[in-house]
């Protein structure tokens, strides 16, 4: 039963080695890079709050300046307005978001809420002349 190694065994064999390898580089990669969405919060024009959104994560976040106050609710990987100061609450029924590109404004109190997910591209609506 001694049996010699043809080329396509060499071929299989190489083959296999390959695969494996680009599932051990690459397979693993997501799960080290998921949780890259991260919540980006202004007041004023100016950057005042940097938070990484993940399902296991929770904080309720106090923003106040000159024109009013907005607190923010982060769970689930998601972040909403839950109270404001300003009188129309607009800012407040714009609900939860968690995706790339989503924003939450609040123009009375100059305040914005801008999800960057590293590993997604900004999908463009509409390009206009």
């Amino acid at each position: 039963m001694n049996k010699k190694i043809n080329k396509y065994d060499i071929g299989l064999i190489v083959s296999i080695i390959i695969i494996s390898l680009f599932f051990i580089l690459y397979g693993g990669r997501d799960a080290v890079i998921s949780n890259s969405k991260t919540a980006y919060i202004y007041s004023n024009n100016k950057l005042v709050g940097e938070y990484v959104l993940t399902d296991d994560y929770k904080d309720v976040v106090n923003i106040e300046s000159e024109t009013g106050y907005n607190i923010m609710h982060i769970e689930n990987g998601q972040i909403w307005i839950h109270e404001a100061s300003c009188p129309d609450k607009i800012c407040i029924y714009q609900g939860k978001i968690s995706k790339n590109g989503e924003m939450i404004v609040c123009i009375p109190n100059r305040m914005f809420i801008k999800i960057v997910d590293e590993n997604e591209e900004s999908e463009i609506d509409f390009i206009a002349d």
